[in-house]
């Protein structure tokens, strides 16, 4: 937690510097909406969340006070997604952003389920640093790094134990089509060649949090 708070810290402290990077992003942007160059991999993981998007949207009556939320949930994991494209890093400050209005809605909206919010995240957490060990000691190489972990901590707040799951196939699923993409575009050239993780988990969220999780049975 320190590191992040201190990173976030000195994000704040060298605003040009996040704004150079920010700026960065937008040609990456232009290439995933038009699925053009390196953006074409991230197309489809992109219009599904904004198809999701315009569909929450034309609810907004049955949203109410949700609606603020929602915005600031698929603004912060658009721009951890896109830095995590182009850098191959989730970064801290949105992470932490997320975090605190993931709390902060649920302690408005539904307080009692509070402790359990928090102890899905832990759990999340906990669950992804044993996955991303496993597959280091499987395959000899990192597959997930701290970030995506962080990240699905964050889902923990804001879906709880419940949503996790589905977060994470809807993730995996759309990981496999982007990867699929990329091999055959030249983009990927082998297996053990690294792929930013956290769009499609950010994608798997925000499905999650504005359809609902999957249901079995």
């Amino acid at each position: 937690m320190r590191t992040h708070i201190a990173a976030a810290t000195r994000c704040l402290r060298l605003p040009r510097a996040c704004q150079r990077r920010r700026r960065a992003l937008a040609p990456l942007a232009q290439n995933i909406l038009r699925s053009r160059g390196d953006g074409r991999p991230l197309t489809p993981t992109a219009w599904a969340a904004l198809a999701l998007l315009f569909w929450l949207l034309s609810q907004t009556g049955q949203l109410g006070l949700f609606l603020v939320p929602s915005l600031a949930l698929f603004s912060g994991l658009a721009l951890i997604a896109l830095f995590d494209a182009r850098y191959f890093v989730v970064p801290d400050g949105p992470v932490l952003f997320l975090a605190a209005c993931g709390l902060a809605t649920s302690i408005a909206s539904a307080p009692d389920e509070t402790p359990a919010r928090i102890a899905a995240g832990l759990a999340g957490y906990t669950a992804f640093k044993l996955v991303a060990a496993t597959f280091e000691r499987l395959r000899g190489v990192q597959g997930l790094g701290d970030g995506d972990a962080h990240l699905f901590a964050v889902a923990g707040l804001w879906l709880g134990a419940r949503g996790l799951p589905s977060a994470l196939v809807f993730a995996v699923l759309s990981a496999l089509l982007s990867a699929a993409i990329a091999i055959r575009q030249g983009a990927l050239e082998h297996a053990r060649q690294p792929i930013p993780f956290a769009p499609h988990l950010a994608l798997g969220i925000w499905l999650v949090w504005a359809a609902g999780p999957l249901e079995i049975g």
